[in-house]
């Protein structure tokens, strides 16, 4: 159970700190790719929703 809770919470913060520095190098640009998917703000939160349902699903499948 140790192990889920530490992946569950440092997996998340783990992008968030990298996708944070990355920001910062470039000077809070975002890449290309996702300066289309920011004009279409729903398309964004659907994309991430989506790949939090997925990956949540991902990690259920192969816990089985």
């Amino acid at each position: 159970m140790a192990a889920d809770l530490l992946l569950a919470l440092l997996l998340p913060t783990a992008l968030l700190l990298v996708a944070t520095m990355l920001l910062l190098q470039n000077g809070s640009r975002l890449p290309h790719w996702l300066e289309r998917l920011r004009r279409h703000r729903s398309l964004l939160w659907n994309s991430g929703i989506g790949l939090i349902i997925g990956l949540s699903a991902l990690r259920w499948l192969l816990a089985r």
